[in-house]
């Protein structure tokens, strides 16, 4: 379809769903929301600005005046003002001083966040209150899960929680984050699962190298230049015949033979074939595939929600999937209908009912949480 694109409000959205190949959901909603908006330029004596306004009241729209804007995390959003980061809340209160070259978003009530800025500084944990965990630095930080956090010293990883405890002694040679109660360590000839308790459950075997990590009860290895996953008892039950094998998700992983990528089952039975040129994981029911440089969604039987026609999809998160189409970004729901057209330069996952974006080089945050018990 050729687009006439006329300079007003209106016209700015219409021309936008027309030229898409997706659907329009003309009455989109979103935990209750009624999603038809408006975008209008504001004209000053200096730069023009923008405003997003919601039909629905109950959505509330920040300014579009930031340099940088995260993901919510706990309530809390990472911006930059000066060079420097800080953070902001919900009703765009500056909530912890700009003063940080790197820091991360929180997790579990904590952020990472380094001391100087250079990469070599030494690193730790900050609340919300400011307060350094535990009054203590570290080589390198990771974030929490599952109540613990990775720390390094001298080249060698531990665990410390979340009141800044070591429950795992800073002495192996690497050690992935928790899940499902375990998480896979190596130090010197020894490798295997170890708990938050530092109870290892050691792995003994010349050629298999666990790599990644315990994750919906199974362990990838390699074995020489092929992988293979095993359980928790160390038992493979996926040969390594593989280029490469992800984690499970959703009871599929990921796997690349002969350059092209498929999924398979916990039996490691192929389910979906080897077809795709790049592939990520299941997420919510579907998982994003590439077929040369076009990207499209699939659900579990291997059917195509969208076909592989658009230069960017994401992994499905609340219901919601970001897709570029034409340079600009939008979000489609779960029967691939926009429920926002893409109109975004750029646009991050939609996140405890909140999401970012980016408007002529400007960030702003959309909150949708005043809707979630309607």
């Amino acid at each position: 379809m050729k687009c006439l694109l006329r300079v007003t409000v209106l016209s700015l959205c219409l021309t936008t769903i027309l030229c898409s190949s997706l659907p329009h959901n003309k009455n989109p909603t979103v935990r209750g929301c009624d999603l038809r908006f408006q975008l209008t330029n504001i004209q000053t004596s200096g730069e023009p600005s923008h405003r997003l306004t919601f039909n629905d009241k109950r959505i509330k729209v920040s300014k579009i005046i930031y340099d940088d804007l995260s993901p919510v995390s706990d309530d809390w959003i990472r911006t930059k003002k000066n060079g420097k980061f800080g953070f902001i809340d919900l009703d765009e209160k500056e909530v912890m001083d700009f003063e940080f070259s790197f820091i991360g978003d929180f997790h579990e009530g904590y952020v990472v966040f380094r001391e100087g800025d250079d990469r070599k500084d030494p690193r730790g944990f900050l609340n919300k209150n400011g307060d350094l965990l535990g009054g203590k630095y570290y080589d390198m930080t990771y974030n929490f899960q599952n109540g613990v956090a990775g720390v390094e010293i001298n080249k060698k990883y531990g665990l410390i929680d979340r009141n800044g405890k070591i429950v795992v002694p800073i002495q192996y040679d690497f050690i992935t984050g928790f899940f499902n109660g375990w998480a896979v360590f190596k130090r010197e000839e020894h490798q295997g699962l170890i708990n938050a308790k530092g109870q290892e459950k050691k792995f003994i075997h010349e050629k298999y190298d666990l790599r990644g990590y315990f994750y919906e009860g199974t362990i990838v290895f390699k074995h020489y230049q092929k992988m293979g996953i095993m359980d928790s008892n160390f038992n493979v039950i996926i040969p390594p015949i593989y280029e490469y094998l992800g984690n499970f998700k959703e009871g599929l992983v990921r796997f690349e033979q002969g350059k092209k990528w498929g999924f398979l089952d916990q039996n490691g039975k192929v389910v979906i074939e080897a077809k795709f040129d790049s592939e990520y994981d299941f997420s919510e029911g579907f998982a994003s595939v590439t077929i040369g440089d076009k990207v499209g969604i699939i659900n579990r039987n291997g059917e195509y929600l969208v076909e592989p026609k658009f230069s960017h999809i994401s992994s499905f998160h609340e219901g919601l999937a970001v897709v570029e189409d034409g340079g600009k970004r939008g979000f489609i729901a779960t029967n691939a209908e926009w429920v926002i057209p893409p109109l975004f330069e750029k646009l991050d996952q939609f996140k405890d009912g909140v999401f970012t974006f980016v408007i002529k080089d400007k960030w702003g945050f959309v909150n949708l949480r005043g809707c979630k018990n309607k």
